[in-house]
């Protein structure tokens, strides 16, 4: 070796991990699935009912996603795959809907619940949901398994953070969850891959990484899928800086042709299945209120600010809802401790793999988490609206807030990190007993002015009522828990405390006492998170005993005979369909005729079938400039308007005995894939008041058929 160079290192195997003392099958299999059902058992009565009762999710989870889930799933069920939904906004895409996830790998397992239960109620949706933080700790586990062979300390990173507020609060957007899901899963494949030393290997870490990316984009959350690169792009590029590689991972030499070769394979993959599902929404979103682009209050709407920060790290209650990510006071103090701590000299052993102890990585993770944060501040910072002005698609999001869902993975990471220094301060076998208590003494002394500082703040943000809207707003069942905060923070700093001073005259090397240390500290910040964690957006709610399927089929065809609905509403689950709207939501086109025709109330609502349910006219002309002249209009030839031969809700079959020249009109909105065919030959579409469908007929019977065919394409 030559003078001046150090021996580098190569990752130790997980199965070498001695931190518990005991069978490897405890490493391998047991704490795994301890892992799995900690989101479970921590959000028990979300999954399980207690006398007859269970905590229902309130918010958007109904009206948004439980809905499209059955739906979807009797679709399904009965083997049909619905592209069109002809039920909500008067007539719009299904499955390029975000909230549908009608391509999301998992529902497969619904599909076989849906038939083997007889339904899906909304608490089968509440426990597929809870097992997306399932997945997700999971994944924290095996990924922080990777890079860190302190146990304990991956075991306490996953345990917390998988249920910090970020993840708990998502709860109401299942959607979300399940694209959040997948991300420490992407950084265990990554990490597999750059790491392998065999083709083979390889081979099957990028199958598994383009599934684990599949599941991301088709998990019905785009907001996520474009967060993806600040999680991934700053994570490759440690790999790629060489010496900050080589105290994070300990991996000095790395296949790189087979690495990149890998990735760019399972990107392409991911892009050529995604692709189209991808671009799709896209092209719909653009369609639809206010979430085209450029539009720079509508992105910068909802503020997250320093103090939105500050509430997130140590007060809750004074943190924007949308983008808080509280994960303890105690993980906090070992981090700050962490942070704190010396960085070991050159001419001192070296440190042990990992070896994050110095300046260089702590740098890296205060950047890292820096800038998302800096980015999700919006108006009030120019890397915003330098991203917002240059880079596509930016400027369509809104909520930045909600770009925290990235810290949690980093912040994960560095828990681990932390938590494995915390443990080495506290089972050092230093040389003398002095030294010890010395050492032991100056943390002390650190985590006191630490913790004065977070209680400072705390009394500052409680005693000024310091509150976000929101938590005044919605969450009125945990708001006298505001002072609970501070005193389980307390609670906190004093059992941290007390293992330090504890440190001092017990030796804490063997592996009982540090699991009890581990038990201790998972136990406090349970204690910190749940009571507010578990509790966000519920309400107690009664079992529903009842099972039945829908068979939308039915439905569909049933909708010619119910009268439609006008309320605001997303999908409904009956023959009712509904033509109202949501906020920035459905055809920006039939938004406008909306606008437009808001003082030909009764027309209008004849002309939807608010009235009867009638969605089909012949009239002369489809040029009228109001509602009523239309209406005038077909109701001359109301004895000819046809009848209803089928109809899929994608298809639409209608025969017709036109008295002359003249338009049918099939009052759903139009958009690009719908196709028209008079007696088998295809023919234009026009348009009714600029958004309805309408095809020009002869005189004479006719056999009109309308069905939904959108293009699959890439590019």
């Amino acid at each position: 070796m030559k003078p001046g160079r150090t021996k580098m290192r190569r990752a130790q195997p997980v199965a070498k991990d001695k931190s518990f003392g005991s069978p490897l099958r405890i490493g391998r299999f047991l704490l795994p699935m301890a892992v799995f059902a900690w989101p479970i058992l921590y959000l028990y009565d979300h999954v399980f009912q207690v006398n007859g009762q269970y905590t229902a999710i309130g918010n958007d989870f109904i009206v948004l996603y439980y809905k499209y889930k059955v739906y979807l799933l009797d679709c399904l069920a009965n083997f049909d795959f619905p592209l069109w939904s002809p039920a909500e906004g008067a007539g719009f895409p299904f499955y390029t809907s975000p909230f549908a996830q009608a391509f999301y790998p998992l529902n497969l397992l619904l599909v076989v619940w849906y038939k083997i239960a007889g339904s899906y109620t909304p608490l089968d949706h509440q426990v597929f949901t809870v097992l997306g933080i399932s997945i997700f700790a999971l994944g924290l586990f095996m990924w922080l398994r990777l890079l860190n062979n302190n146990t304990r300390a991956v075991l306490f990173a996953a345990l917390v953070m998988s249920v910090s507020f970020k993840m708990t609060e998502i709860l109401r957007f299942p959607n979300a969850l399940h694209s959040a899901a997948w991300y420490p899963w992407v950084l265990y494949a990554m990490t597999k891959i750059i790491f392998s030393r065999s083709l083979k290997r390889s081979i099957y870490y990028g199958a598994l990484l383009t599934f684990f990316v599949i599941c991301i984009c088709t998990a019905g959350y785009p907001y996520y899928v474009f967060y993806c690169p600040f999680l991934f792009g700053p994570y490759l590029l440690i790999f790629l800086i060489k010496p900050l590689r080589v105290l994070l991972f300990g991996v000095p030499a790395i296949i790189w042709k087979r690495a990149v070769t890998t990735l760019i394979t399972a990107v392409f993959l991911t892009l050529l299945i995604c692709g189209p599902y991808l671009l799709g929404i896209k092209r719909l979103m653009s369609q639809t209120t206010d979430r085209a682009g450029k539009d720079f209050q509508y992105s910068t709407s909802h503020v997250f600010d320093v103090e939105d920060t500050v509430g997130s790290l140590v007060y809750p209650p004074a943190s924007q809802v949308e983008g808080w990510y509280f994960f303890s006071v105690s993980a906090l103090l070992l981090i700050v401790l962490y942070l704190l701590s010396r960085s070991r000299s050159p001419g001192l052993p070296a440190e042990p793999y990992p070896a994050p102890g110095r300046c260089w990585v702590k740098l890296f993770f205060f950047a890292w988490l820096g800038t998302i944060t800096y980015i999700t501040y919006g108006r009030h910072s120019y890397l915003f609206i330098l991203l917002w002005n240059y880079v596509p698609g930016f400027s369509a999001l809104r909520v930045w807030g909600r770009l925290n869902i990235i810290l949690v993975p980093i912040l994960a990471w560095l828990v681990s990190i932390a938590y494995a220094s915390f443990e080495s301060m506290i089972a050092d076998a230093a040389p003398s007993a002095d030294s010890k208590r010395s050492r032991i003494a100056a943390v002390l002394v650190k985590i006191v002015a630490t913790y004065a500082v977070i209680l400072a703040t705390q009394l500052y943000l409680y005693l000024n009522k310091v509150y976000d809207p929101l938590w005044l707003e919605y969450f009125t069942n945990v708001a006298a828990s505001d002072k609970m905060f501070i005193i389980y923070g307390a609670a906190a700093f004093l059992v941290i405390a007390l293992i330090l001073i504890l440190s001092r005259r017990l030796r804490l090397i063997s592996s009982p006492r540090l699991a009890a240390v581990l038990v201790a500290l998972v136990a406090v910040s349970t204690l910190e998170l749940h009571r507010v964690g578990a509790n966000m957006w519920a309400y107690k709610a009664k079992a529903v005993p009842y099972r039945g399927q829908l068979n939308i089929q039915k439905l569909n065809e049933a909708s010619f005979r119910f009268p439609r609905t006008e309320h605001v509403n997303s999908i409904p689950l009956g023959p009712n369909f509904s033509v109202g709207v949501l906020e920035n939501w459905y055809f920006a086109r039939y938004v406008r005729f909306l606008k437009d025709t808001e003082k030909e109330t009764e027309p209008r609502r004849i002309l939807l079938g608010i009235q009867d349910g009638t969605k089909i006219f012949f009239s002369e002309s489809i040029e009228h400039p109001t509602i009523k002249s239309f209406l005038t209009d077909a109701a001359r030839f109301s004895q000819h308007w046809g009848r209803c031969l089928s109809y899929t809700g994608d298809r639409l079959s209608w025969e017709i005995d036109a008295p002359l020249e003249g338009y049918l009109s099939f009052i759903d909105n139009w958009e690009q894939g719908w196709q028209v065919y008079v007696d088998g030959e295809k023919t234009d579409i026009q348009l009714l008041f600029g958004t309805f469908k309408s095809v020009k007929l002869s005189p004479g019977r006719h056999n009109v058929t309308f069905c939904y065919r959108p293009k699959w394409r890439l590019f």
